[in-house]
């Protein structure tokens, strides 16, 4: 008997296994290229959608630009039109936030605050970007408090906030204790702010010391305590004793 299987049987074992395995070789090639193929389709549309969200938001920019000191001109339309377009069409990019962002500046500037408000509640919806989410919840926040809306204002700067907002947030907490009129609790949100300051923004120091110089009470206290009544003789010496036994207490630790 032949060692090995002859050509004939050596094809029919062939066309067995590919009768058996042929189909799921072929679905398993045809998805591949599908996924592959379709990666490349899904880059290149993200590519494209990109680039066109970019050109949208280069005019608004421009537009915006052009309108600087002229509240009524022209290119603030243009400016709104373009940022319509990008909240439409790229409301998940970054360049829809951020131009919602700056139409709420121009709000703020014309005072308009209702609309300042709708323009920062978008971009704090919408916005997957965790810094512009803390940026528009800070304007926000001040935005409702200068609304009168004190209560709503604190409620957006509480939980947890990054390092690099922290004394930004305490600061804008101050702010609207003490338009409550709880200076206590300000002067506290504002040491907080001092103390999280980071390095680079050392500069917002001095602006924090004067917000708490400006509130007094502490330095007030301070003063009070200092004008004690005089101590007789006795109780010098009493108070003597005391401190000698606390040195004594504190080196025994």
């Amino acid at each position: 008997m032949a060692d090995h299987l002859t050509e004939e049987e050596q094809i029919e074992s062939l066309k067995r296994w590919w009768k058996e395995n042929g189909t799921g070789i072929v679905t398993g090639v045809v998805l591949a290229l599908a996924a592959y193929f379709g990666w490349q389709w899904w880059q290149g549309k993200q590519r494209a959608e990109a680039e066109a969200a970019s050109n949208v938001y280069q005019g608004f920019v421009e537009a915006v630009s052009a309108n600087e000191g002229q509240p009524d001109n022209k290119q603030l339309t243009t400016a709104q039109s373009l940022a319509r377009e990008l909240k439409d069409n790229f409301a998940n990019r970054i360049y829809a936030s951020q131009a919602a962002l700056q139409l709420a500046a121009l709000a703020v500037e014309k005072n308009d605050l209702e609309e300042a408000t709708k323009q920062l509640q978008w971009a704090l919806d919408n916005t997957s970007e965790d810094a512009l989410k803390f940026v528009a919840k800070r304007r926000l926040a001040a935005v409702k408090a200068a609304r009168g809306e004190t209560g709503e204002a604190l409620k957006l700067l509480e939980g947890d906030v990054p390092a690099a907002f922290a004394a930004l947030f305490a600061e804008t907490r101050g702010d609207i204790l003490v338009q409550q009129g709880d200076n206590d609790a300000a002067r506290a949100a504002y040491q907080q702010a001092r103390a999280q300051l980071l390095p680079e923004q050392a500069a917002g120091s001095r602006l924090l010391d004067l917000k708490i110089e400006s509130l007094g009470g502490a330095e007030e206290q301070t003063d009070e305590t200092q004008e004690e009544p005089p101590v007789s003789e006795s109780d010098s010496d009493s108070q003597s004793d005391n401190a000698t036994e606390a040195a004594t207490e504190k080196d025994a630790q």
